[in-house]
């Protein structure tokens, strides 16, 4: 009987989607490795903790992980956040690879310890922070060579790092891993802030070879941070695979995190729901007037519609709100919504609305997460199926 397949999930419908690989098939297959690269502020470590901790409630007690914190940098409380401690509290039962050797020396052992039931995350963090035992062997040589004041050798740039990568560690490591219930993550730091809008423009170690034996590649980068009274309390990324061994490569969202509770799924999903997001990642006027039951997203004919019957337009057309720099439909909405009885007469006419914050909180206590994640699928699956080409099949019938 053949085995079924796993998937790892990161507990963000929308973010699931992105990197999924058809309609039903969402999130990271086993037996795979993945990299996660990113600037320093969007969200690597955070998103591969939401991964493991999707895994710890979904799996049970045959899961099992390893956080290898290659640059000994990990400092959150996932206890707070998940409800238990991703990384031990004693530095000797954490795991710190100094060498890329010695890193699949670690990642071959977790693998070979998964029973045949067992599934596991193993997380390298990250690939940038690892040295190369020739490295190290150079680095003592020209140590010894000063000290007897010797000139010393030029050095080799990390070369012999590289060739390990591209000769030995990608290509075993795919051995090591395949058909068994492991995904190792792999994360990478690229110390600029990356410009979403070109993701390809930066490099990080591995190159070419991460490219090639990756299963997916996911850029993060900071679309804008989530501010309340003047305080920073998240940041919305932009992600997008710009390598995905599926049939849906270079997918891309806009999702969030906040700080102390973790990937929020419910305003991922209502963003993408109700376009409640600027290609810049920021909120829209939408996200002042959203309709969980009913139509939303009004556009410009029934919001002039609406000024008209009303006679609102004129003062609208001479109000600061024509000239501001969103859309006719963004203008004409932050209008009706600036005084309370227009708002009223809107509501009256369209149904209740409500701001998106106002929307989670309802979808919270309701329990309407399901509903909510179902929706945003749909409309997903929805896009994907008007794009597809459907062309006759060159040879009649698919092989099974």
């Amino acid at each position: 009987m053949e085995k079924k397949k796993i998937y790892f999930q990161t507990g963000c419908k929308i973010l699931d989607l992105t990197v999924g690989r058809a309609k039903g098939i969402y999130g990271f297959p086993a037996g795979k490795f993945i990299n996660i690269v990113g600037d320093k502020s969007a969200g690597k470590t955070f998103l591969s903790n939401e991964i493991i901790a999707w895994a710890y409630h979904n799996l049970g007690d045959n899961f099992k992980w390893v956080y290898d914190d290659c640059e000994s940098g990990y400092s959150f409380d996932t206890e707070e956040l998940y409800g238990f401690e991703i990384m031990p509290r004693n530095d000797e039962d954490r795991v710190h690879s100094r060498t890329v050797e010695e890193a699949f020396c670690h990642i071959s052992d977790f693998a070979d310890s998964l029973g045949k039931n067992e599934f596991g995350i193993y997380v390298l963090d990250s690939l940038d922070g690892l040295t190369s035992t020739e490295q190290d062997d150079r680095a003592e040589e020209r140590l010894e060579q000063f000290h007897k004041g010797k000139e010393l050798e030029k050095g080799t740039y990390g070369m012999g790092k590289q060739k390990y990568l591209s000769q030995e560690f990608f290509p075993q490591l795919c051995s090591v891993i395949e058909n068994k219930n492991i995904l190792v993550i792999i994360i990478s730091q690229i110390r600029d802030n990356i410009d979403m809008f070109s993701f390809e423009k930066y490099s990080r170690s591995g190159g070419k070879a991460m490219d090639f034996y990756a299963h997916t590649v996911l850029w993060l980068a900071t679309a804008k941070y989530i501010e309340k009274n003047d305080r920073r309390i998240g940041v919305v990324v932009k992600a997008k695979t710009t390598k995905s061994k599926t049939p849906r490569p270079f997918r891309d969202c806009f999702f969030s995190f906040l700080y102390d509770y973790g990937l929020d799924s419910i305003g991922t999903s209502v963003d993408y729901l109700f376009d409640l997001r600027t290609p810049k990642g920021e909120l829209n006027t939408k996200a002042k007037a959203v309709q969980w039951n009913g139509d939303s997203g009004f556009d410009k004919k029934q919001l002039k519609e609406f000024l008209e019957e009303y006679e609102l337009y004129e003062k609208y057309d001479n109000s600061k709100y024509s000239d501001l720099d969103g859309t006719d439909a963004e203008n004409m909405f932050a209008f009706i919504q600036s005084k309370k009885d227009y708002k009223q007469k809107f509501q009256e006419k369209f149904g209740e609305t409500m701001t998106r914050a106002e929307l989670i909180s309802y979808i919270e206590e309701n329990n309407l997460e399901s509903e909510v994640d179902e929706r945003a699928e749909k409309k997903w699956e929805d896009f994907e199926e008007s794009i597809k080409s459907n062309r006759k099949k060159k040879y009649g019938t698919q092989l099974k």
